[in-house]
């Protein structure tokens, strides 16, 4: 005889896995709607997930796991837990303390009760249940729920208090779905029929019970089934609510993940790529150099790939226990009759909600990656032991400004190492002292894609072929870090000085309150569309009283230092700034000199050059202006500085 097939609750379908929805939308084409084969049930709720070996009601008795709702054959959980008293759930992982052994575990009796229905299905042996020979038997009490053989079905029918029970015979059990196939629900002490419900305890309980050991004298909430069961049920399906916004969350987050994954691996293509293009051209004697630096890729990118590795498999597999818990529990419901439904609820819902409250663990930054930084490859035979190098280049979220809006990206950048090997610097008289002149590029791996830098030039030009978005990017705004800090010593008196050649040209009249470019020396990098509110920031921007001037700004730590009058703001304006940037670690100030006229603009004291001062420069929207920013540095800064000292 063909499969017999059942109904199927659509809500399990709903949140299948993939390819169990697959199989649950073949069987209904091939069958009829919303109708699954005997098959499908035998292979969804009769096989062991670990050994994949069919349940029964002897040897492979199906206990559940109180953690993650899901049943093991009593053999595999002995085997997995070496006979000791305390087993990790070979689905989860939770552990647990079972005094009484594997067999304190709750059997499941939905499964148990399936795996009656399939043997009726087939024709298999199912033995009587009062006959003291377990003779087959062949028909259902419906009444009683009691199996009887033909022997104890006459008794039964002759009965004075069984003979108008309702008899259904195998035959015609054949044709009905599992849901109306009962079992008998007694309690195991008093032998009486499973009539009520205590709160207190969880179980369902006798009349009996009902006086001796869940009385209501004694603090114990007892109820009839059928308000147990309503009342669960409600609660239930809160949970499963709640589990659905639960799995959603760890749905964004684990793309979340991935995409972190995504750009780590990204810069560590890119920059892997870099490094070979780069010494490729340089020949066997740069071999050396690239093989460590290839290393350091590799090390720096190991934590940040293992962290967000690790926190991606945490994520999935409370991701797969919140969905596969919450399948799993609608899958018995669906099978179930209201005191089978009642035990599932009871064993279920604590479990669910203590999924619920577990968080998954989290990555502290918003990006990271590592990229190669071209470095002094144009003084390459002066110093080719410092040719390149591998840095870590993170973004992080950071305390914001009180006028920076909440909507605006704000996060720290960190980049590490923080300084390059040592290089050979350009050395000049500055008044009676020596200025170290240090060699500088921009760092093309920072920049946002929208603008293009080539060496010491940036323009907000974008690019003809966008560079690939690695986590070394800064997003919030259209700016590049320099290739190295600036490391000033206090003691003995360092100075250092380096020059910036900025050009723009208007092309749109500037809006009010527009920044067109920033220039920047700061300890702590910012990922912002703002600009820097630490340490010193030199812009050119609209005129707040007058809208039809363009002005140069200076400012430090976020306080205005000076305010000069540049150009007009009209269609077709240019100008040119020639800046010098002097740090005198001797006398902890910043000065910044017009390099036309060696005039100072402005000068800063009681600067702590303890920090790397990072190099930054911001070039604003195409649309209203073309920027172009030039690094010059070493033997090409100009100027005698002569008022330096003023």
């Amino acid at each position: 005889m063909g499969d017999r097939v059942w109904q199927l609750d659509s809500s399990f379908e709903d949140l299948s896995p993939a390819p169990q929805r697959s199989t649950w939308s073949h069987l209904r084409q091939t069958n009829m709607a919303n109708l699954v084969s005997v098959a499908a049930i035998k292979d969804l709720l009769t096989e062991c997930p670990l050994c994949t070996e069919h349940f029964d009601d002897t040897i492979r008795i199906p206990r559940r796991m109180p953690c993650c709702v899901q049943s093991i054959c009593q053999p595999c959980l002995e085997v997995y837990s070496g006979g000791n008293k305390a087993i990790s759930c070979p689905i989860c992982r939770h552990q647990h303390n079972l005094p009484g052994g594997v067999k304190s575990l709750p059997k499941e009796t939905v499964i148990l009760k399936t795996l009656d229905y399939l043997k009726i299905q087939k024709g298999l042996h199912l033995p009587c249940t009062d006959c003291p020979d377990k003779e087959t038997a062949q028909a259902q009490c419906d009444n009683c729920g009691v199996f009887l053989c033909s022997t104890c079905l006459n008794a039964h029918r002759r009965n004075v208090t069984t003979k108008t029970h309702t008899i259904v015979t195998f035959d015609e059990m054949k044709g009905r779905p599992v849901q109306s196939f009962r079992r008998r629900h007694q309690c195991s002490q008093h032998q009486l029929p499973l009539q009520f419900y205590c709160h207190t305890c969880t179980k369902v309980v006798c009349v009996s019970c009902t006086v001796v050991g869940h009385d209501k004298g004694k603090g114990h909430n007892v109820v009839s089934v059928d308000e147990a069961h309503q009342e669960l049920s409600k609660s239930l399906e809160d949970v499963f609510v709640k589990m659905y916004v639960k799995s959603e969350t760890l749905r964004k987050t684990e793309a979340e993940l991935i995409q972190k994954l995504e750009n780590i691996q990204m810069s560590k293509r890119v920059a892997i790529d870099d490094i070979n293009k780069t010494f490729d051209d340089l020949a066997s004697e740069l071999k050396q150099r690239r093989s460590v630096l290839l290393s350091d890729v590799e090390h720096k990118s190991a934590h940040n790939l293992h962290l967000t590795e690790e926190t991606l498999e945490l994520t999935r597999v409370l991701q797969a226990r919140v969905k596969s818990s919450t399948e799993y529990t609608k899958l018995m419901r669906s099978k179930a009759d209201r005191i089978d439904d009642l035990q599932v609820m009871g064993s279920s819902a604590a479990s669910l909600r203590a999924m619920l409250d577990e968080t998954p663990q989290e990555v502290s930054f918003v990006m990271t990656g590592v990229n190669f930084v071209e470095a002094n490859i144009h003084h390459l035979r002066d110093s080719i032991e410092a040719a390149g190098m591998v840095r870590s280049v993170t973004f992080s979220p950071t305390e914001r400004p009180k006028y920076v809006p909440d909507s605006k990206a704000y996060n720290a950048i960190v980049l590490e190492p923080a300084e390059l090997p040592t290089v050979m610097e350009m050395h000049r008289k500055l008044g009676e002292g020596e200025i170290t002149c240090p060699m500088l590029e921009w760092d093309p791996g920072t920049a946002r894609r929208g603008i293009s830098v080539s060496g010491r030039v940036v323009t907000n030009t974008p690019p003809t072929t966008p560079s690939p978005d690695t986590g070394c990017r800064i997003k919030g705004s259209r700016s590049v870090l320099a290739s190295r800090p600036l490391m000033v010593r206090n003691s003995p008196g360092q100075q250092c000085i380096y020059q910036l050649n900025i050009g723009f040209s208007v092309k749109e009249t500037i809006p009010d309150k527009c920044m067109i470019l920033e220039t920047a020396l700061t300890p702590i990098p910012v990922d912002s569309t703002f600009k820097q509110y630490t340490g010193l920031s030199v812009h050119v921007s609209t005129c707040p009283n007058h809208k039809q001037q363009l002005r140069l700004r200076f400012a430090y730590n976020g306080t205005p230092l000076r305010d000069i009058p540049l150009t007009q703001n009209r269609v077709g304006q240019s100008y040119d700034l020639r800046q010098c940037f002097v740090l005198d670690g001797a006398n902890n100030k910043l000065s910044v000199i017009n390099a036309a006229d060696n005039t100072v603009y402005t000068t800063v004291t009681g600067v702590d050059f303890d920090r790397p001062m990072w190099i930054m420069m911001y070039v604003g929207d195409p649309k209203y202006a073309d920027v172009t920013g030039e690094l010059i540095s070493g033997h090409n800064v100009t100027g005698s500085f002569n008022d330096y000292n003023r």
